[in-house]
């Protein structure tokens, strides 16, 4: 059978609204959606789970789609011995989040997409895990099948173990959902400095940014430097968004950034644009502006403005799409690299000679044996508007390549961190069409994703689905009061307070304090996460305690105010321990006693 053959037997996924869920519809592999259905089957037939947790823009996803998952011996194996369950991390964050901790717990490491993760059919426990499995052994991991064999075999021949695996995973994550609270809190500022030690000692002196090996842009810790009272500090974010923007990153041509660089010079990323990452640089680049007026952090942040307006905005309704792929024709970033002949093709000979050093098109081929580009500051950049026709003549070419596809699932907490940085960049930039816009999305996402007071996650195919999360609640709070922008008249204000309360009614935990990530009312789970850490996204929990401490000074209300505070001391062990990985409660913690 051809490995592109569509899959002979059922593959429950053709009907999802989930592109990710779409791409999967013609593997061999017999999938089916998570639910009751795909569960009780495999009770009924008492077979292990094989999870796999993905989203449309991730390139390992494809490989192993490709691989693994349209190849007639792989899927047969899986199809005979597993229940098959495939899941996008994004319309499921939930399930993303209790499984990547899983695996932490289980595996001792990260985990990341896409995830693949052994169930007990009875418990819904993993067993097992990892994330990309290659169909071919590597030297570091054997071939899939063989791994797949193995865990069928110490599923049914070693229960004992697993059960016990089983209650020690429980144990453990119950400690991490409700720490012990331990000592007192230190001042603020002490706290903060506290933080800002940690992060000083991993960031990178030479190429800016933090770590030693792929580079994120690690948005809250950027964000946490830029209201630093120290003048290094700052410099550390401002270096950072400076060379970020210079590098291989950002899309020298159209604007916006992609998620992350493979190496730690910023120079080659995976190609997939997030939502998420390109809402918060824009808040940040505005930051970066008002606190040096300097004018390239002002075109960064519109230019990423515009290319979200061009290329990621629902021209019906003002929403923002989710992401756009790092592949296009199979290949990783080929719409976006080039060949020297290629662009001296497109421009004229005094056009190519000004940016062949500027552009590094005289150095080796970085990507591929193709360029990708990427600025030398230390050359002498063409004139502005020279730059600018040699920019429109690129990218004129660029569009006649097939495109990257989009996702077009609409997510309300990316559009809450987005009307954030919408609102940020229109006030500290004085540009009223990102302000504008702001106010558009907020009407698209009370509009299409809030109906009789709940909010819902996300907006696929004209209908919204699966009820919100904690981070859609609290991101979208958070972004409406940043476009309030501290007015207690704003005609928004009511909207944010019942927000507010719908907030703390579905998510507070009023015994313990802080926040559950799912709703009281949603699917119960063996795990229910609370999540007190950043990541590529501020914590909900964080930002939750920052927006009713903002709304509770805003409109006079104790009530918000002690929320919060609960909230925070909750955790005070976290925040001692490690306060570098939870900087957006650390915000909160300092406008809980700012005077």
């Amino acid at each position: 059978m051809s490995t592109t053959q569509k899959n002979s037997s059922a593959n429950r996924l053709t009907g999802e609204s989930s592109r990710y869920l779409r791409l999967h519809a013609d593997n061999l592999v017999n999938w089916h959606p998570w639910g009751d259905a795909a569960l009780e089957l495999a009770k009924q037939q008492e077979k292990p789970i094989l999870l796999s947790i993905g989203y449309s823009a991730c390139h390992w996803c494809h490989v192993m789609m490709h691989e693994s998952f349209c190849d007639p011996e792989v899927a047969a194996t899986m199809n005979r011995l597993f229940i098959n369950i495939k899941v996008d991390k994004e319309e499921r964050p939930d399930l993303d989040k209790i499984y990547q901790t899983a695996h932490q717990l289980l595996m001792g490491s990260a985990g990341g997409w896409p995830l693949t993760m052994f169930l007990s059919p009875s418990s819904l426990i993993p067993y097992f895990g990892g994330t990309y499995f290659p169909k071919n052994a590597t030297p570091e991991i054997p071939d899939f099948i063989s791994v797949l064999h193995r865990l069928n075999d110490v599923f049914y021949h070693e229960k004992t173990k697993i059960q016990q695996q089983e209650s020690h995973s429980l144990a453990v994550l119950q400690i991490i959902s409700q720490p012990q609270v331990a000592g007192e809190l230190p001042f603020a500022e002490e706290l903060n400095k506290a933080a800002i030690n940690v992060i000083q000692s991993e960031f990178d002196p030479i190429n800016s940014g933090f770590g030693t090996e792929a580079k994120f842009p690690n948005c809250s810790i950027l964000d946490f430097l830029l209201n630093a009272k120290d003048t290094l500090d700052r410099h550390m974010a401002l270096t950072t968004l400076e060379i970020m923007s210079q590098r291989g990153i950002y899309d020298q041509l159209a604007g916006g950034f992609f998620r992350y660089t493979v190496d730690k010079e910023w120079q080659i990323p995976h190609f997939e644009k997030m939502l998420y990452d390109n809402g918060q640089l824009l808040s940040l680049y505005a930051q970066a502006y008002k606190l040096t007026n300097h004018q390239h952090y002002r075109q960064i942040a519109i230019e990423t403005g515009k290319w979200l307006i061009a290329n990621m905005q629902d021209q019906t309704n003002g929403s923002f799409y989710t992401s756009i792929d790092a592949d296009s024709e199979g290949q990783e970033g080929l719409y976006y690299v080039w060949d020297v002949s290629e662009l001296k093709k497109i421009l004229n000979n005094a056009e190519f000679s000004s940016i062949n050093k500027y552009y590094q098109l005289d150095h080796k081929p970085n990507f591929e044996g193709k360029w990708h580009l990427i600025v030398d500051p230390t050359q002498t950049a063409p004139a502005p508007d020279q730059l600018a026709q040699i920019k429109i003549k690129l990218l004129q070419a660029r569009e006649q390549r097939v495109k990257p596809a989009v996702d077009h699932k609409i997510l309300s907490s990316c559009n809450g961190l987005l009307i954030k940085g919408l609102s940020d960049a229109g006030q500290m930039l004085n540009y009223p069409v990102f302000s504008d816009l702001a106010a558009k999305t907020i009407k698209a996402i009370q509009t299409n994703l809030y109906i009789s007071k709940e909010l819902y996650a996300t907006f696929q195919d004209q209908k919204p689905k699966i009820l919100g999360f904690l981070d859609d609640y609290a991101f979208l709070l958070y972004g409406i009061l940043t476009f309030i922008n501290g007015n207690p008249k704003h005609q928004y204000v009511a909207f944010c307070s019942e927000l507010a309360d719908s907030l703390i009614k579905n998510f507070y935990d009023a015994e313990h304090g802080g926040f559950f990530f799912t709703s009281h009312q949603a699917e119960k789970l063996f795990y229910r996460p609370k999540t007190y850490t950043d990541d590529a996204i501020p914590s909900g929990n964080g930002i939750a305690c920052l927006a009713l401490l903002k709304l509770g000074n805003l409109l006079n209300r104790p009530d918000y105010i002690e929320v919060a505070k609960l909230s925070i001391y909750s955790v005070q062990s976290y925040l001692n321990e490690a306060p570098e990985l939870h900087l957006t409660l650390c915000k909160a913690y300092e406008l809980l006693h700012k005077k």
